[in-house]
């Protein structure tokens, strides 16, 4: 979800303040991450019909080889917690050696866009095939290491290899923050996914034990989001909606609204409220079915009353009939507010949560999101040619943990930076 916020130069108590919360900004790409806790339960992943993704047991040594599962614990799980990306293999044997050291070979999971075609667009892997056990993620020509130990250590933060319970097999976790596959794989908790697990002699791609046959074939495999993963869920949501916004336009409010992905999805109609409270639909826009690509929508609300606020949502409505609402946005309609960030709602934030900004004159508006050292953790929003105005965006702040964060507008050279606190 996206939204953008503002700062200006001309009051000197407000211009210092900005300073200051800015001057942690800097550098924080070099900072080192950190590995978080391993979560209490993994999610099976499963094949697109919804069943256990099998593998028969084919591999040696024993510990390269992912076993057979037909039931849960499957063969392969994953969690997420926001920040970070878990992956599960369960392995015919202990992938850390009686010898004191990890085996050296590799285990992948190669990431497909949500189609299942084409080449993987990444990697993300634990491989002990050099002379260290390094964490990494890769694109089709970029290695970046993420983590690193030496293959003599048992404990290593970031991987582990632990009892499947009395089964006699193991499970080899090993975990990847977001950030790191945003940064090589261009990926976000939102965006969907079909992941195929495997290992590998050397460390690159996959190129032994396939799960669906003699070569990566994505095509047999569920289509996820880590997002969905964090909640419990392998099944995308059938429309994934990334942004929602309102703006005054020329006498007339526009809305505009993006999607990831659409399943069955007949279309939005589009309701207002004028007392918060009674909702009427003001219009309908079709919905593009089945597809798996982005997909940008646009309605203009043009019998506008002469002052106060106006609310606006969306029903999207599935071809069985089915239906889910979007979050609120909201707009002004009478004399302009100060420009810059004018609220939030609800506060604190939780979730998908709307923010609310007037823009002085046309141009580039910016919301981005840091935590109290200034590192910036997320882009909200980005608008490259928003109207002067009043504007109401969604943003999403969910797998956030709960606390005090930074909200960001920059807008044609003037900045703006207000704290924000959320509450997931």
């Amino acid at each position: 979800m996206n939204s953008g916020q503002r700062f200006r130069g001309r009051a000197g108590r407000r211009f210092i303040t900005t300073l200051l919360l800015l001057a942690g900004m800097t550098g924080a790409a070099s900072a080192q991450y950190t590995p978080a806790a391993w979560p209490a339960t993994f999610v099976d992943y499963r094949d697109s019909t919804g069943n256990y993704i099998q593998d028969i047991s084919d591999q040696n040594p024993s510990y390269t080889d992912i076993i057979f599962s037909a039931s849960t614990p499957s063969s392969v799980m994953v969690a997420y917690d926001g920040t970070t990306a878990f992956f599960r293999l369960q392995l015919a044997d202990n992938a850390w050696r009686s010898n004191g050291s990890w085996a050296p070979y590799a285990w992948v999971v190669a990431l497909s866009g949500p189609t299942g075609q084409g080449e993987p667009i990444g990697f993300v892997s634990v491989s002990g095939s050099g002379s260290s056990l390094d964490v990494e993620v890769k694109d089709q020509t970029t290695t970046d290491r993420i983590y690193t130990y030496a293959k003599t250590n048992p404990n290593p933060a970031a991987v582990r290899s632990v009892p499947a319970g009395l089964s006699g097999y193991y499970y080899l976790d090993f975990q990847v923050p977001m950030a790191a596959m945003t940064a090589r794989i261009g990926i976000d908790g939102s965006t969907p996914l079909r992941l195929f697990y495997g290992t590998s002699a050397s460390g690159g791609t996959i190129n032994k034990d396939f799960m669906t046959g003699g070569s990566v074939n994505f095509l047999g495999l569920g289509t996820t989001n880590f997002n969905g993963i964090m909640h419990g869920s392998i099944t995308v949501n059938p429309v994934e909606l990334t942004s929602f916004s309102a703006y005054r336009k020329n006498g007339a409010v526009a809305l505009r609204w993006n999607t990831a992905t659409e399943l069955n999805n007949f279309g939005f109609e589009v309701q207002r409220t004028e007392d918060g409270n009674s909702w009427r639909m003001i219009g309908f826009v079709a919905g593009a079915g089945t597809v798996y690509s982005p997909r940008a929508y646009e309605f203009e609300d043009r019998s506008l009353p002469t002052s106060g606020y106006l609310r606006y949502r969306l029903r999207q409505v599935d071809r069985d009939g089915s239906s889910e609402y979007s979050p609120v946005v909201e707009v002004r309609t009478d004399a302009q507010t100060a420009p810059g960030i004018s609220g939030m709602f609800p506060s604190p934030a939780r979730a998908m949560t709307t923010v609310s900004y007037s823009l002085e004159s046309a141009g580039t508006a910016v919301l981005t999101l840091h935590d109290l050292t200034g590192r910036q953790l997320r882009t909200l929003s980005e608008e490259y040619s928003a109207a002067a105005g009043s504007h109401s965006s969604v943003v999403d702040v969910s797998g956030l943990t709960t606390g005090i964060y930074l909200l960001q507008l920059r807008s044609e050279g003037d900045m703006q930076v207000i704290p924000m606190q959320v509450h997931n």
